[in-house]
Parts: C-alpha cells; structure tokens; sequence
C-alpha cells in the first residue's frame, strides 16, 4: 500500500512591533504567526494477477473479467498457469471492479510475456484510456516488436527487438518527481525520457489490449503472466532481481523454500540434515540424499543460447569420487550433469552444443568451503570462479539446450546416464544456492563470494 500525499502549503506571516523608550532602555518585540495547510492523502493500493487458471487479483479485489474466451497455458514457473490471447479472437483481460488512479502517483506496470507471431502493429500488454487526446490514454504496448509506453502523445520507446517464442520480463516506470517515463526488458534499462504526468482519471483497466492508435483495439498475441501494478516507481536494482533472479536457496534451518520471487520450491529424498554452512545453515548430502524441483519450472536452462549464471558454496566431505552436484533433465529425457566432481576432486563446469562441453577447475579440498560461480553466455561461453575469482573459460559456443522444459537436481543426478558419462550421489554440503537467467559479471560473482 502507498499513500501519495498532496500538500499545499499557504503561509501567512503578521508582524507586530511595540516600542518601549526609557532613558537607558529600549526594548523592540516582534511576533510572527506561520499557517499551514496540508490535504489528506490519497492511499493507492498494489495489484498483482498470476493467471493461476483464472484472472482474479491477488491483493486488493482487482479481479479482472476475461473477453472472447482465453484459456491457460503452462507459466513460466512451472507452477500454476499463464493466460494465453489470441489477438484474431480479441481476447483480453478487463478490470472494472475498482478504479486505479495513474494520475496522482509515481507507478511500475510489470509482465512476464510469451509474444507469438506479433507484428509490426499494436499489440496491447496494459492500458487504461479515459479519452484519445493527450495524456489521457494510458498504454503500454509493443509497438514496432519494441517496448513502447505513454500517455498519448507522451510516449516512451524501446530499442531492443522483443523475441518471439521466448518469456521476457516487461515493465513501464514513471516516476512522478523526476518526471522520468521508462520501459525496461528484461531488467535492463530500454528507454527513457521525461514526461509530463498522466492526466485520466477515470477508464477501464485492460490487460492484453489497449485503444491506442484509435479507431480500432490492439489485442497481444501469446502468453501472459505475472502481471503487477504498484503506485511507486521501482529502482533498477528491484528490477533486475525480479527479472533474472529465478531462484535462491539458503538452505536455513534445512528449508528448502525459495528465498527468491518466484517461489520455486524444492523438496528433498533421503532425508539432508542441518548443519553449520558457510552463512548460517547449510544442507548436509549423504547416503544418495539429494533435492530438488519436482515439476518443470527451470524454463531459462531449455532455452538454447539463453544466458545463466548457477552459484553455490560446496564443501566435499568423506572421499572423493565421481559425482553430481548440480543437474539438469528435460521433460524429453534430454539431461546434463552440469557441475560435477571427478573422483580426484576436480570441479567441473559442464555444457552441451551437440556434445559435451568441459570447463575444468580445481581439486576442492575436503570439509572446506569454495565457492563456485558458473556463468554462461553465447560470446564467453562457460566462466568458472572459485571463491570469487575466475579460473577457467571455454571460449565462446552455441549452448544446444533441449528446447522442453526443464526441472533440477542438487547432489544427485536421479541415477540417470547423461553428458558427462559420469555422475551419481555428491556427499558433502552444500550452501546459498542462487539461479540467475542472466550472466553475472565478475564483480557480482565476487559479491556472491563475499556474501558470509
């Protein structure tokens, strides 16, 4: 909940002065009398649709009504649903119940989209339009296969082309004190301006289609999830984690609980336990113990070419031998072990592009903490840090991912025969387990490292 207070300050300010004389004395006093007044707030309330199989808001009773009849797809978390448009049935979501107002606040509209065969044309992600005139028609589209936000006739435009096929992460920001109008993708920064504030009061919330450019409605062809609505305007720090960081296990008190925004949850088999980690508590693997996601939610690593980084502190315990730390299994049988333990001790960061891909590191010495950063991007390939300093790279590749979607496992490879043709059960502990859908950079994987 915020609260946009307005404030008009009137002062008015009467001197009075009086005069004494004496023959040694003079005495001068001065009053001053200050008013001010100042206007009730106006409390703005947050909004958030995850189109888990129907279109009702979570927060505040912003449930939207849905036209020409859209299903549910699979969401790009793997749990729950996204709501799937076909702009040819205009097909979108329409929120009437209660009004937002645009006009009076700072605010970030925000999505995850799936856009399919989109054209050059409008297609409609958020809007609210009182009238076609100037700064009347809230809208947030994609324009041109770009980002493009405004108020009509004060718009803001991406540079970056949005990708069939693929999830992206969406938002349009205005700050009403810096007057500052913003698109982001992906959580990186795609277009700013300033711009006068919004000025509608009143319309219908639409979701998936907008008015603008009139006669007719622009309708979003493909998938939508996660939809949000909050009166402030979001820093680029909050924006980059909700847009890349996909999941975060600390392992605390043996939760297996994701600490991230997604709310990924893992389980476990054969019963970890609690132990002392490298901050707070860790999760102890022995004995063929392991966790993992029980559903396919690791939609980035099926993704051919798409960047990630995969972080963690590992402490080997009991004897080397060849084992699993961290792997990956498509929901069509396609698996790699991608960080693995040799039977000498070495870590190795592993990938595919048609056949195995190698990145070796050190031996890690038993019953000690290293940390271990994996990253990987199309121009640097795979990068490989222990404890906060790069030590190995592949060079640039294609990573070939499965093209399906993708669940994981920690210490364990469920037994499966995969890319490296070795694998099986890791014993030891592992801690603060992080899974980014981005490339970090060697200054953020140093902050990782440093995070005790």
């Amino acid at each position: 909940t915020t609260t946009t207070t307005t404030t008009i300050t009137t002062t008015t300010t009467t001197t009075t002065t009086t005069t004494t004389t004496t023959s040694t004395t003079s005495v001068t006093t001065t009053t001053s009398t200050t008013s001010t007044t100042t206007t009730q707030g106006i409390t703005q309330w947050s909004a958030f649709w995850n189109f888990d199989n129907n279109v009702l808001e979570l927060f505040n009773s912003y449930d939207g009504v849905t036209s020409g009849s859209p299903s549910y797809t699979t969401s790009l978390l793997g749990h729950g649903a996204a709501v799937s448009l076909t702009s040819s049935s205009a097909q979108y979501v329409s929120v009437s119940s209660k009004q937002i107002l645009f006009n009076t606040t700072s605010f970030t509209i925000e999505a995850w989209i799936y856009p399919i065969s989109l054209t050059t044309s409008d297609h409609g992600i958020f809007g609210q339009c009182q009238s076609v005139t100037t700064n009347m028609c809230l809208h947030f589209v994609s324009r041109n296969l770009l980002l493009y936000c405004g108020f009509y006739a004060n718009d803001v435009s991406g540079v970056t082309t949005l990708t069939m096929n693929q999830w992206s992460h969406v938002a349009c920001v205005y700050d009403i004190t810096t007057q500052t109008q913003q698109v982001w993708l992906n959580g990186v920064l795609d277009g700013t301006r300033t711009a006068s504030p919004y000025q509608g009061s009143s319309g219908m919330l639409t979701i998936g289609m907008t008015y603008v450019p009139l006669p007719n409605n622009y309708y979003f062809n493909g998938y939508l999830d996660q939809a949000r609505y909050e009166p402030r305007a979001k820093s680029a720090t909050e924006l980059l984690y909700v847009a890349t960081l996909f999941v975060h296990y600390s392992f605390d008190g043996g939760s297996l609980l994701d600490q991230g925004p997604n709310g990924i949850n893992a389980t476990s088999s054969g019963s970890p336990i609690t132990v002392i980690g490298r901050l707070n508590e860790a999760l102890q693997f022995s004995s063929g113990a392991y966790a993992y996601v029980n559903y396919p939610s690791f939609y980035f690593l099926g993704v051919t070419n798409y960047p990630f980084t995969i972080a963690l502190w590992v402490a080997p315990t009991g004897s080397y031998s060849d084992s699993t730390i961290f792997f990956v299994v498509a929901t069509t049988g396609w698996c790699v072990n991608f960080l693995t333990m040799t039977s000498s001790g070495n870590i190795i960061a592993n990938l595919w592009d048609g056949g195995p891909v190698a990145t070796g590191g050190p031996i890690l010495p038993l019953n000690t903490w290293n940390h271990i950063g994996f990253t990987y991007s199309p121009t640097n390939g795979v990068r490989l840090y222990i404890n906060g300093t790069l030590y190995s790279t592949s060079g640039p590749f294609s990573y070939s991912a499965s093209g399906a979607l993708v669940t994981i496992c920690l210490a364990g490879n469920f037994g499966k025969s995969c890319s490296p043709n070795y694998g099986g059960p890791f014993t030891g502990a592992l801690d603060e387990f992080f899974a980014y859908s981005r490339e970090l950079s060697s200054s953020e994987i140093l902050t990782l490292a440093n995070l005790y």
